[in-house]
């Protein structure tokens, strides 16, 4: 039996594993991200659910780190994405909405970053990076102090950057590439370490094909959606000929409609059934709620109560 291969750093079990269990290496990438100094990091969640309120759209973020007086979101994406700027966006008030308490004042909310470290272009300029602020339009010196930044890494373009630190890293996120960059190295050996555990390795690769499955089965179903329209004018067409024989009193072809008509039943509700989980699948990759993609499909109730979530 061949021996499962390794997990990479762009794989969300291998990102989530490396920034919770090294805290320094989770500092230090947001200084070479950011490009600036990063207080010590004191806590790191993987895949933390936020809900502003009961009924609320949630969201579940990556690496969710707090410092002194700032949080960081840092996501990984190995996958183009359909509305990034609208997610970042929601993101931004969710995170803002968690960390004012009530009674506190505007100005006690800290400083938050966003960060999308993406394998593709998610934009496709070809630009390596996408650095968001808000700005005046009328004049571009006055800073409102919002206190927030968004930034979009394009590790596929890494070529185009000069050499340094941000070069390297995102080298290695696509590459698995070193160039004698201390951070590179250190983030290389922790992978290792995290791949040396054979049991963590391959429930880890079992739930990146799971969902890889899942996402490619999705976007297949969306494919195809164009085709509906043929569909139902064949649909109709086979009804029409069933009703002239019906109308001309043959009773085998009335029969015959009948069959038809219970088989197509049956094959249409399946259809409608794979859609409807298929789209439920493409929401929850979408929404990066990617560990409960294995739980709709053992979990009849979960499955129920998310199909009404997203009014599927």
């Amino acid at each position: 039996m061949d021996e499962p291969r390794n997990l990479r750093f762009h794989e969300w079990p291998m990102f989530n594993q490396v920034m919770t269990d090294e805290h320094d290496i989770c500092r230090r990438i947001l200084e070479v991200v950011l490009g600036q100094p990063v207080d010590r990091v004191e806590s790191v969640e993987t895949e933390k659910a936020l809900e502003p309120r009961l009924g609320a759209k949630g969201v579940r973020l990556d690496a969710y780190a707090r410092t002194t007086g700032a949080v960081y979101d840092v996501e990984i994406q190995a996958y183009a994405m359909r509305s990034l700027g609208r997610r970042m966006r929601y993101y931004q008030s969710i995170m803002d909405s968690s960390e004012l308490k009530r009674g506190q004042r505007y100005q006690d909310l800290v400083e938050s970053y966003i960060v999308f470290i993406c394998t593709e272009d998610q934009f496709g300029t070809g630009l390596p990076v996408y650095h968001f602020e808000m700005k005046c339009c009328e004049d571009d010196a006055l800073d409102v102090r919002h206190g927030f930044q968004w930034l979009v890494l394009n590790a596929s373009a890494w070529e185009l950057l000069p050499e340094g630190r941000l070069r390297s890293l995102l080298r290695y996120v696509v590459t698995e590439e070193k160039d004698g960059d201390s951070l590179v190295d250190d983030i290389a050996a922790a992978v290792a370490r995290a791949n040396g555990s054979a049991v963590w390795r391959q429930k880890g690769l079992d739930m990146l094909t799971y969902i890889e499955d899942a996402r490619i089965q999705a976007e297949l179903i969306a494919e195809e959606g164009y085709r509906d329209g043929m569909k139902r004018g064949l649909e109709e067409g086979r009804e029409v000929g069933r009703e002239v024989g019906r109308a001309e009193g043959r009773e085998e072809g009335r029969e015959e409609g009948r069959e038809e008509g219970r088989s197509e039943g049956l094959r249409e509700g399946a259809q409608q059934a794979e859609k409807r989980m298929g789209a439920l699948i493409a929401r929850l990759i979408e929404e990066n709620r990617t560990e409960e993609v294995a739980l709709v499909a053992v979990d009849p109730e979960r499955r129920e109560a998310l199909y009404r979530e997203f009014g599927l």
